[in-house]
């Protein structure tokens, strides 16, 4: 292990070794995270609209530190992860949607950057190449764009998809905590529209500001991203990617930082020298 991780590999170590301690603050935050957003939607009925904005970014939280980290085995370390992702998955309504997220994303950290990356394809690059703004646009609307992708990647025999497998099970769960939420609070459509379009413009950006950049030789960069629960601490969480979200958002306390949403943003409308970090590009 590099000794620039060392700080993340003691702070991982010491959590292990006081998993109550990783258990209560990953479920009490998740628990704060998704309070808000309820407090959100009371306050869209009262005509307060914008409050997709706070709702949107609450779930963006909520999904890195239950579902991200339930792709990576980081809660439990063991296949019950999967088990909270897809229930988490369920609190939000957001059924289906996880399981695939799981596959790709794995699949994604197998081949980071390359040709057989599923997260950034032949036409995805092509979009960002030659049409830039489209392909901005498109990267925000909730899930089009991206279960697109995924329905149109197609498996290399030198890839692990066949290592990662979507479980039905585990979809029928997250259906059912979804249709019991929607029955017993009935959220409002155009809030849940309005919360899901900010949360997929957020995981836009904040994509941007993990696998793009003007640096040469990067894989990835280290950034802050408002309540971004340690996901900016890319670079390590690419090298030890089981590593739980509250090592990396300790640990991000103590790196230099490459960039931030609003370079992110300014980088992909008006910097011509803006890539992404794709290997052999």
């Amino acid at each position: 292990m590099p000794e620039i991780y060392n700080r993340e590999k003691n702070i991982e170590r010491f959590l292990r070794s006081h998993k109550t301690l990783l258990y209560f603050s990953t479920f009490s935050m998740a628990a704060i995270l998704y309070f808000g957003i309820a407090l959100a939607m009371q306050s869209f009925r009262l005509g307060h609209y914008w409050v997709i904005f706070p709702a949107g970014l609450l779930a963006h939280s909520f999904f890195v530190i239950t579902m991200h980290d339930g792709a990576h085995k980081s809660i439990t370390k063991t296949k019950f992860d999967y088990f909270i992702m897809n229930f988490c998955a369920g609190l939000i309504i957001l059924p289906l949607y996880t399981e695939l997220f799981k596959k790709y994303h794995l699949l994604h950290h197998a081949n980071t950057n390359t040709e057989d990356d599923p997260l950034w394809s032949d036409l995805k690059n092509k979009l960002f190449e030659e049409k830039r703004l489209l392909y901005a646009i498109l990267q925000c609307l909730p899930f089009a764009f991206n279960l697109a992708l995924i329905l149109g990647y197609k498996e290399k025999k030198s890839d692990k998809s066949k290592k990662v497998k979507v479980s039905i099970p585990y979809v029928i769960l997250s259906f059912v905590v979804a249709g019991l939420v929607s029955y017993l609070t009935q959220p409002p459509l155009w809030f849940v529209l309005g919360t899901f379009t900010v949360m997929t413009s957020l995981g836009a950006i904040r994509y941007w500001g993990e696998h793009m950049g003007v640096h040469e030789g990067k894989e990835s960069n280290t950034h802050w991203f408002p309540l971004g629960m340690g996901i900016g601490n890319h670079e390590v969480h690419h090298d030890y990617p089981g590593y739980s979200w509250l090592t990396l958002t300790i640990g991000l306390l103590f790196r230099k930082l490459n960039t931030d949403p609003f370079r992110s943003v300014y980088g992909m409308f008006f910097d011509k020298r803006y890539k992404h970090y794709r290997a052999g590009k």
